[in-house]
């Protein structure tokens, strides 16, 4: 495990950098060669849901371009002010549990799932947990919490842990996590779901890596990737050197109108992912939070784009597509949805 000083070395790079990300939407486009009347409708500015962009990630949006996919995934937009009574502040269910005083989300059978922080490293403008009430519900205490809360029920088997992003977190905070999930016997399995090697692959370092690879349980890293752009070669370095340290690799991506609701895209995604060595394994169908209806795609126009991907790709490159019902007993493929 990383000791105190093994973290202040290694640490100090990657966490100067990230300090360093867009967090003014003016100077994001100066940098990107784009004025604001060049983008169709205006510009959101203050919103509550603060606008939040690595550099790494700026540097692959194609400059002068607001059509580019990887803008209209964080470009606050005041489009997000109108939406229908469908969309909510709490599109799947969260909340509720989170009213039983747990600090640990149960929404399957043998698996809990941890909200580690509210941070991310880019705030993408669909996000679900947008509106997640973070404060009094991640930080120490309530790690310590949900920690004591899976070592008390015998019935969770898997872990996984979520945010934000839970690799905002320094290499001694998350090593004290992993520490702690060791001694949970019923603990067999460890999943990690996070967006950083994608948006900001600097955090992957080398000693960590190592840390992940030595767990002794199995863990499974899920990371999050759109559109192919996102994946330049560093991302892909990054991830293959997870490959090679015997870590599993999934990818879950979000299917969005304008950026990725195409079979060529996402087939050109999934060969992308693998030649890093992460498997496809879901795409998902919007979750409808407030402010993000301008990225939903239709679920007949979903069925499509999920028959013509099995047409053109191998079948281990398909993802699964899925929806995510409030109180369902598992995530449900979007063919029995119905129309």
């Amino acid at each position: 495990m990383i000791t105190q000083k093994d973290a202040i070395r290694g640490q100090h790079s990657w966490q100067s950098e990230l300090k360093n990300s867009f967090l003014s939407l003016d100077e994001f486009l100066h940098q990107i060669e784009i004025k604001a009347d060049q983008l169709s409708g205006s510009i959101l500015r203050g919103a509550n849901f603060q606008f939040r962009v690595t550099k790494q990630y700026a540097s692959r949006i194609k400059k002068g371009d607001p059509t580019d996919p990887l803008l209209l995934q964080v470009l606050p937009s005041v489009i997000e002010n109108y939406s229908s009574s469908a969309y909510t502040s709490d599109p799947v269910g969260e909340l509720l549990l989170l009213s039983q005083q747990t600090k640990v989300l149960k929404k399957y059978n043998a698996r809990g799932l941890i909200v580690m922080t509210g941070a991310c490293a880019i705030n993408c403008r669909y996000c679900f947990r947008k509106n997640y009430p973070y404060s009094g519900n991640v930080g120490q205490v309530a790690i310590a919490a949900a920690l004591g809360e899976i070592a008390d029920d015998s019935s969770i088997s898997e872990v996984i842990l979520s945010g934000g992003d839970p690799l905002f977190l320094n290499d001694v905070q998350l090593s004290s996590v992993f520490s702690q999930l060791a001694e949970i016997k019923h603990v067999k399995r460890l999943r990690i779901h996070t967006r950083l090697p994608v948006v900001f692959p600097e955090r992957l370092t080398q000693k960590f890596v190592s840390t992940l690879s030595d767990l002794p349980y199995l863990l499974c890293v899920v990371i999050h990737a759109n559109h192919p752009n996102e994946l330049d070669d560093e991302v892909l370095k990054k991830l293959s050197n997870c490959k090679r340290a015997g870590i599993t690799l999934l990818n879950q991506s979000v299917l969005l109108k304008g950026i990725n609701d195409s079979p060529q895209i996402l087939a050109k995604l999934s060969e992308r992912l693998f030649e890093g060595g992460v498997l496809p394994y879901y795409v998902h169908l919007l979750d409808k939070v407030s402010g993000a209806e301008h990225f939903d795609v239709s679920l007949k126009e979903a069925l499509m784009i999920e028959q013509k991907l099995r047409q053109i790709l191998s079948g281990y490159l398909v993802p699964k597509f899925v929806k995510e019902v409030a109180g369902a007993d598992s995530k449900t493929p979007i063919s029995e949805l119905g129309l």
